[in-house]
């Protein structure tokens, strides 16, 4: 049984070697017209009426920025659950725009932790570079980085829970009640 599907296997590659797909797709519908109804005729016509190259039409859907979290703090996760910590929280602070709002703070501040940090970048991009320079950065500096951050833009966010949340998580206190007063 092996020999003979072996040998159409061969057949078949020497009919597609020596005609084209147009003058085999001609041959079918020859096929067709004279009545044909044999089980090859029908297994080509229904192959002939699926498109050649089918595409798949599923869309290239990003998630929202909020809603992403940088590579650079996925893969340290598990590696190091204290720095994924502290950056997670950063990544969700800079993606909901609640700190450096724009990507020149964004490229300022890569560019002060880094030299080879890239300024031709959108928002997102900004952000995954910059949480994978910090990846990179001890502990303890990654903390007075982000601390210096976030007392920066304190006093637009003083009142917000997620901000006190993120502030204990990050740097491991709570804001100083002396700053919440000012505002």
């Amino acid at each position: 049984m092996k020999d003979r599907v072996s040998l159409l296997a061969s057949r078949i590659a020497e009919i597609e070697e020596e005609f084209s797909e147009r003058e085999i797709k001609q041959a079918v519908k020859l096929l067709e017209d004279k009545g044909s109804a044999s089980p090859i005729e029908t297994f080509l016509r229904h192959d002939r009426a699926r498109p050649a190259h089918r595409k798949t039409t599923r869309k290239n859907r990003r998630k929202p920025i909020e809603a992403e979290r940088s590579k650079a703090v996925l893969d340290i996760e598990h590696k190091d659950p204290e720095k994924y910590a502290v950056l997670s929280e950063f990544d969700t602070l800079l993606r909901r725009g609640a700190v450096l709002a724009e990507v020149v703070e964004l490229k300022r501040l890569g560019k002060s932790l880094s030299k080879t940090f890239s300024t031709k970048s959108s928002r997102r991009e900004a952000i995954s570079r910059l949480m994978r320079v910090l990846s990179e950065k001890p502990l303890t500096e990654i903390r007075q980085v982000v601390a210096s951050v976030l007392s920066a833009h304190q006093d637009n966010d003083n009142d917000s829970d997620y901000y006190k949340l993120a502030q204990f998580i990050i740097t491991g206190k709570t804001p100083n009640p002396q700053d919440e007063r000012r505002t």
